[in-house]
């Protein structure tokens, strides 16, 4: 599953699950007005009128009742299709975000959450505090995880988090486009510092990252 179509330069993982969450609104606005239409319509179509001398036990009332089973069942099936159709773009999208793209330009980091910072470790084995610098138009891997607590790592912009457990790592990944930067943050309340758990995601052009990645000393900060 690809959603590069979408939206032209806007990341993969962010135009995936803002159409999910588009086809969700549509579709509770369009049920609120069809559901809103039909108690109105049912409101004065049945009203009571004095001059009716039905019962709810004459013979034509049930008749009436029991000849409107096809359109019950009508509506349970639309329901039924409808919930298959967005289930099924719900499961897709996850699955498709889950699964890290096979491409050879991928860039791997180790994330460690510690109270009340990020450290970012290269493949080379060079830290940063706080900043990761990576290059545009390149799949960036976070490999995440937590030296004390529970955090959350996440990066609004591209509408991707995953959780940072101590002794566990989880993924989550992004496709970079465009150059500037972008906040990280912890998303689960993990002390007294938690607001102040913020870090910075800097996309460069693949050249001046290329400059600055060379200039790093391996294991270093």
């Amino acid at each position: 599953m690809t959603f590069h179509s979408i939206i032209l330069q806007v990341p993969v993982t962010r135009a995936a699950w803002e159409y999910i969450y588009a086809l969700y609104s549509y579709l509770g606005i369009a049920c609120g007005t069809v559901t809103f239409v039909i108690v109105l319509y049912f409101c004065i179509r049945y009203r009571s009128k004095i001059e009716t001398s039905l019962s709810p036990l004459d013979p034509r009332t049930r008749e009436n009742r029991d000849s409107k089973w096809k359109g019950v069942a009508l509506i349970y099936l639309l329901m039924a299709v409808v919930l298959i159709a967005v289930g099924s773009q719900s499961i897709g999208t996850y699955n498709a975000m889950s699964s890290v793209p096979n491409s050879p330009n991928t860039l791997h980091i180790n994330v460690i959450a510690h109270q009340f910072s990020w450290t970012f470790v290269y493949p080379d084995g060079f830290t940063s505090e706080d900043l990761a610098v990576v290059p545009t138009n390149t799949i960036v891997v976070f490999n995440v995880t937590s030296r004390d607590v529970y955090h959350q790592f996440g990066i609004p912009y591209f509408r991707v988090k995953t959780d940072a457990i101590p002794g566990r790592v989880n993924q989550v990944w992004i496709e970079t486009t465009d150059a500037g930067n972008f906040t990280v943050q912890c998303f689960e309340l993990c002390g007294v510092g938690h607001a102040t758990m913020i870090g910075t995601l800097s996309i460069v052009d693949p050249a001046t990252f290329s400059q600055w990645y060379a200039s790093t000393s391996p294991g270093g900060t």
